[in-house]
Parts: structure tokens; C-alpha cells; sequence
């Protein structure tokens, strides 16, 4: 599975029968729509349909890694500041990785989750 933005193998970062993808280039995470929704319950979060957002229709988005597939782009949180990506035939997510220097070279599967969860609590603020 390529990176949607470096067309770059993803890196699995597993737990159980649970999977998260990172780019070792941007630092970019990918994760599949149950495995998502599986993240969100843990940590106490609605779904994503429920956190709302806007479609962005003039951003170009990337192809899906999953299924090859245009991605859609979604903005949300404080004054529209973030955005996400998504897959309407698979129902992943990317989220693009934060501005740091350097990509950590291994990531425990518990802290790519906590990340996500994070993104998406701040993605659901709407001040």
C-alpha cells in the first residue's frame, strides 16, 4: 500500500487483528474504516459521520491507497483548520502527519492510535 501523498510503501503498525499505516516520508497515517470506527469507540469518540465537516471540492486529494480510488477531502475543527481525507468506496482515512523534522522510525500501534483519536477530537471543536 502506497502513501497517497510520497507514493511511498506504508508502513503496518499492527495490534491484534487491528492495523494503522504510516509514511516514514510525511509521517502520514492511513487507517481502514472498522479498524477507524474501533479507535473511536476505545476512546469514547462519536463516529466520524457525527463529527460533521465540509467537503472540500476543489482540493485535490490523492488516490486511496486501499482501492486505487480519488480521495475526498473533508475540513472541520476550529475555523475549517483541518482536514482529512477519505475514501467513499473503503471508508478510510488519512490524516497527514505533523510538521516535524524527522518521522519517528517505529511507532507503537497504542500511540498512532492516540494520535488519531486526538486529530478527531480536535476535528469535532467547532468555535
Amino acid at each position: 500500500m502506497d502513501c497517497p501523498r510520497c507514493s511511498v510503501e506504508l508502513a503496518a503498525i499492527t495490534q491484534e487483528d487491528s492495523s494503522l499505516n504510516r509514511c516514514a516520508e510525511c509521517g502520514g497515517l492511513w487507517v481502514d474504516g472498522s479498524d477507524l470506527t474501533k479507535i473511536l469507540l476505545h476512546a469514547n469518540l462519536p463516529a466520524l459521520t457525527a463529527i460533521g465537516g465540509q467537503i472540500n471540492v476543489d482540493e485535490l486529494a490523492g488516490t486511496c491507497p486501499a482501492c486505487s480510488v480519488d480521495l475526498v477531502v473533508v475540513e472541520g475543527g476550529e475555523k475549517l483548520a483541518l482536514h482529512y481525507d477519505t475514501c467513499e468506496s473503503c471508508g478510510g482515512l488519512w490524516v497527514e502527519g505533523e510538521d516535524v523534522d524527522e518521522v519517528p522510525a517505529t511507532s507503537t500501534f497504542k500511540d498512532a492510535a492516540a494520535e488519531l483519536a486526538g486529530f478527531c477530537r480536535a476535528f469535532a471543536k467547532k468555535k
